[in-house]
């Protein structure tokens, strides 16, 4: 697993619903070892639903054409135990990372833009 990318813990045989989302243009969610990708759009949530199997830590990444760092969209997948799962939630959170990140972070100004209507 390398350590500089980001990491989706999720706790073994557990069912997952992801919500996907994008900012900005079209990109894919992709972690080949699953056997499921599903594609992201501006301004619409789509979800994505499996059951995690066997422990490990599986590689991800964006698998749609979608700019100048799409090659760069890299995260690894961690399914562990629920023990460990459990841990890694409390440490984030005691970090304040509490898995909400609002539309500060949308690098496109016009999407949501209201003030012209």
């Amino acid at each position: 697993m390398e350590e500089t990318l980001p990491t989706l813990y999720l706790p073994v045989d557990s069912k997952v619903e992801l919500e996907i989302k994008s900012r900005d243009v079209i990109h894919s969610f992709w972690v080949p070892a699953f056997l499921e990708k599903i594609d992201m759009f501006p301004e619409r949530t789509n979800y994505m639903s499996f059951t995690t199997g066997r422990e490990g830590v599986f590689a991800g990444k964006c698998a749609e054409l979608c700019g100048e760092y799409h090659s760069e969209m890299l995260f690894n997948v961690a399914v562990v135990s629920q023990e460990e799962y459990d841990a890694q939630m409390e440490q984030l959170r005691s970090e304040g990372n509490v898995g909400s990140v609002g539309d500060e972070y949308n690098r496109n100004p016009n999407q949501n833009d209201t003030s012209n209507n």
